[in-house]
């Protein structure tokens, strides 16, 4: 059955589009109906479902722990929305844009099904609800916040739930459209664990064209645009994740049985190849497959203290062979955008958004927003044209 906390984020990212559409109909139609009131945001509203499950490994029989979980598998489904809330143009006197700024929402929910072959399987979860803010200053620099808030639980115990916060801060620099670099700080769970470290990014190669981005600590990525509706990418990159484990007289440590609910941390590092298609306008799939490799997983004491600076110490940790993983999944996007078309900051802004991924797990997120390929008129010329048009430069 499908969860009621999947199907409240879904509901929630409805109603929220939903609510927009009617006042944009109610603003555009009903008080002129000649009049056709232009998109307010550059970013797409978007929902997205992803799926990764890698292949079953053995443990390490020599540990006692380890021996009683005998091997470790999982999957994991997230589903979740991206959407702007606010955005505000700013001129200059001779009403040239010079700036914006950008306020979105995103939230959603990861289920992470936990198979220890030599205990009962546990269905972990994390929902989340992230704040962003993007200012681009029209010329070089753009800067990006987010605080994004998580719940964590599993499923079934509801003595398990905590509240947890990841944030991060980035400034983006584009020397030119071929060239830019990120600094700034991120505070996440991605390693399995708390984690306060430096953001540095550099990309070289334009976003609409083939290029290449190193932006630790999430990915290094070679991407490659295959025309207008496929695009090819080359990647490494971390992935993983901290959540609740209720311990019901599962995990002993030294002959007894410790705390009643533990925090358990999985970390991975990727090595993978990915397909985008792109056969609609407003819908997008993926498909991507590869090594996963430097696993390991990891059981903490509970704290008493909700939040903390450094890292948990663990009762123990355990390497986990390589093995292999699929993933794929989907994004499906509403309403109409601002056209960024040939435009490298709002194309830097966009990019900053899509590979920061809600949900603090890394995990993918397709980006059909910015074009690539070469643009050719269709059969229906006019709207096309009309998605090149700034709509606001009408008026």
């Amino acid at each position: 059955m499908v969860s009621k906390k999947v199907v409240g984020v879904l509901v929630l990212g409805f109603v929220i589009n939903f609510t927009k559409l009617l006042a944009f109909d109610n603003d555009s139609i009903s008080k002129n109906p000649k009049v056709i009131k232009p998109p307010k945001n550059y970013f797409n509203n978007a929902i997205y479902a992803d799926y990764y499950a890698p292949s079953k490994r053995v443990l390490d029989t020599l540990n006692p722990i380890f021996k009683k979980l005998k091997s470790y598998k999982f999957s994991q489904v997230s589903v979740g929305f991206n959407l702007p809330m606010f955005t505000k143009d700013f001129y200059n006197k001779d009403s040239t844009r010079i700036s914006n700024i950008h306020l979105l929402i995103t939230g959603g929910y990861t289920a992470l099904r936990l198979n220890f072959e030599g205990i009962s399987q546990h269905k972990l979860s994390k929902t989340f609800i992230g704040f962003r803010g993007v200012f681009n200053n029209g010329k070089k620099s753009i800067f990006f916040v987010e605080v994004a808030p998580f719940i964590s639980q599993d499923n079934g115990y509801r003595y398990s739930k905590i509240l947890r916060l990841s944030t991060t801060i980035l400034y983006n620099y584009a020397l030119n459209e071929r060239f830019s670099f990120r600094v700034g700080f991120t505070r996440s769970f991605l390693y399995g664990n708390l984690t306060n470290l430096p953001y540095i990014g550099i990309r070289v190669g334009k976003l609409d064209k083939i290029n290449f981005s190193i932006q630790f600590p999430r990915s290094i990525s070679l991407n490659i645009p295959a025309g207008k509706y496929i695009r090819m990418s080359v990647y490494a990159k971390p992935q993983g994740g901290f959540y609740t484990f209720a311990n019901h007289n599962e995990i002993e440590y030294g002959n007894r049985y410790i705390d009643s609910l533990l925090y358990f941390g999985r970390t991975e590092f990727l090595l993978g190849s990915r397909v985008d298609l792109l056969p609609f306008k407003k819908i997008g799939f993926y498909l991507s497959g590869g090594i996963t490799t430097q696993n390991s997983i990891q059981f903490y004491p509970t704290t008493k203290s909700p939040y903390i600076i450094y890292s948990y110490n663990e009762y123990y940790k355990q390497r986990v062979k390589d093995g292999l993983f699929v993933n794929f999944g989907l994004v499906v996007k509403f309403g109409k955008t601002k056209s960024i078309y040939n435009n490298s900051q709002m194309y830097n802004a966009i990019d900053m958004n899509n590979s920061n991924v809600p949900g603090d797990g890394n995990a993918n997120h397709s980006n059909s927003e910015i074009q690539t390929g070469k643009q050719k008129m269709g059969k229906n010329k006019t709207d096309e044209v009309i998605d090149l048009i700034e709509t606001q430069d009408l008026y």
